[in-house]
């Protein structure tokens, strides 16, 4: 913890005491913001296409270090049902396809379902 953070801290306490008298408070909980770190365009290619902007999209968010990729659902069944580790919870959240899955970690930040544009897939990733 770097010192400016810990002066930073130790005014928050100060100033919490002051305001409770000294009868303590009840504080929330720690937030916990979760960055996303990957993007699956989840798809079935017997049944549509990656559009070209999609494409693009993922690209973009290549570009700003965000792991984006394609993944077509019909190759579950061209391997034998195994799911790649990497995929399995964008497969577990495109509960209609095609959708893009962001995440970070194992963690599902949002699904844009049908997404067309470069910024349908840009814009479910904030900067």
């Amino acid at each position: 913890m770097s010192k400016q953070t810990l002066n930073t801290l130790v005014i928050v306490v100060l100033v919490g005491l002051l305001f409770t008298q000294g009868k303590g408070c009840t504080l929330p909980g720690p937030l916990v913001v979760t960055k996303a770190t990957a993007a699956t365009y989840v798809y079935e290619q017997r049944e549509t296409q990656v559009p070209p902007a999609v494409r693009a999209g993922l690209s973009k968010l290549n570009e700003r270090g965000i792991l984006a990729t394609e993944f077509d659902k019909d190759t579950i069944n061209k391997q034998g049902g195994t799911v790649p580790e990497q995929y399995k919870v964008a497969l577990a959240a495109a509960k209609k396809l095609p959708s893009l899955i962001v995440t970070g970690g194992n963690t599902v930040l949002r699904v844009v379902e049908n997404p067309q544009t470069e910024d349908d897939v840009t814009g479910a990733v904030p900067r």
